[in-house]
């Protein structure tokens, strides 16, 4: 038995309303983390604690600018009481919520959020030759954090760009993400908000030579799921870190 004219009509509407949510649903990250614009304070206060515990933040930002549609993904690069600072692949803008006067007026604000689990090993203090994990470990560490303190160093103009390029890219919760304190030859770098290992390494390889001293050091690596958890903890606590924590995104 056929369908009549009103049955068809509803059921090319169902077909059309199940495209669209599925279009919406590819063309944006799935993900917890979203927000319209008047939530812009609590998109703040997630993005902070997310990247605070080392987890890799991308977010997406849907409002206008000028009066013209505005579209854009990057990286938040500064946080203030209310707006940030997105930094895309060609520019910098800074996001407010629908009722602003700021570049760009957010109506919707979404994150992609990586890894499902952000495990954190915490190591003692110790002194060495050089800066590195200091063990294999199979996982790979992503991010650190702690403090550092040279006992000779010459902060050279490489270390300089690349202590900019730190601080900038990834500046969110404190005006400085890296502090550097001079002490007699030396200097202490405070890390305190979670950087890439690499980069840091990059870093601490370009200031110069001389013994460094390290305080507790937090180095962070990702998990997929509970099992994963349990054996990555295993495996930090089998060689040396003192306490294993570990985040879900929310």
């Amino acid at each position: 038995m056929g369908l009549d004219k009103s049955h068809k009509v509803a059921a090319v509407i169902i077909i059309i309303a199940a495209f669209l949510v599925a279009a919406n649903t590819l063309l944006r990250p799935s993900t917890v983390f979203r927000y319209n614009g008047v939530q812009i304070y609590d998109a703040i206060r997630d993005f902070r604690n997310l990247e605070s515990r080392g987890f890799d933040v991308t977010v997406h930002v849907e409002g206008s600018s000028g009066g013209q549609p505005f579209l854009a993904s990057g990286g938040i690069v500064e946080t203030y009481t209310g707006w940030f600072v997105l930094k895309t692949d060609d520019s910098y803008r800074i996001v407010e919520g629908p009722m602003g006067s700021k570049d760009v007026l957010a109506g919707l604000i979404y994150f992609d959020v990586s890894p499902a689990f952000s495990v954190e090993a915490v190591y003692e203090p110790y002194e060495s030759g050089t800066f590195s994990p200091r063990f294999s470990f199979e996982h790979g560490f992503r991010k650190v954090r702690g403090s550092i303190a040279f006992d000779k160093a010459e902060i050279t103009s490489t270390a300089v760009q690349r202590l900019r390029d730190l601080n900038e890219e990834f500046y969110s919760v404190t005006p400085n993400r890296i502090q550097v304190t001079p002490f007699g030859t030396g200097i202490i770098l405070d890390i305190k908000v979670p950087v890439p290992v690499s980069e840091l390494e990059e870093l601490v390889e370009s200031i110069g030579s001389g013994r460094i001293r390290t305080g507790y050091m937090y180095y962070y690596t990702g998990a997929d799921d509970e099992e994963d958890i349990n054996e990555i903890k295993k495996d930090l606590e089998s060689k040396g870190a003192v306490l294993v924590n570990y985040y879900p995104q929310r």
